[in-house]
């Protein structure tokens, strides 16, 4: 049976709540994975010697990717239990979640530009 036909004998509708659970817990594993690979990456450049400048950007990057991950997995628990309860969700508790600025700006006052324009900078935790 493909996706599709068990998706369309499967119930008819699926509550925000519910979808909002799914996502959440999809992001939990891309955060989780996307983690691993900036900690093996890191140790393997470690490992390697001196990394250049443009593989401490993509270090950089990939934190950047990883924190982006978390903040939206964070949000999208906040929403899922919002939506059990048919409530709204409290802004100071997202704000309050969220880590990266260009999150906050898009997540609680719209415009995904603000996820465009986030530039890698700082210190690379190789850890």
């Amino acid at each position: 049976m493909t996706a599709v036909e068990t998706i369309q004998t499967g119930p008819a509708d699926l509550s925000i709540s519910a979808l909002l659970t799914r996502l959440a817990d999809t992001l939990d594993g891309l955060a989780a994975r996307t983690f691993q690979m900036q900690d093996d990456l890191g140790n393997f450049l470690t490992q390697a010697g001196h990394p250049s400048r443009a593989q401490l950007r993509e270090l950089q990057g990939l934190d950047l990717i990883h924190q982006t991950l978390d903040d939206l997995r964070a949000a999208a628990h906040l929403a899922a239990d919002a939506a059990g309860r048919n409530d709204h969700i409290d802004i100071v508790a997202l704000a309050d979640l969220l880590r990266l600025e260009s999150c906050r700006i898009a997540l609680l006052q719209g415009g995904e530009a603000a996820l465009e324009e986030e530039r890698p900078c700082g210190e690379v935790d190789l850890f």
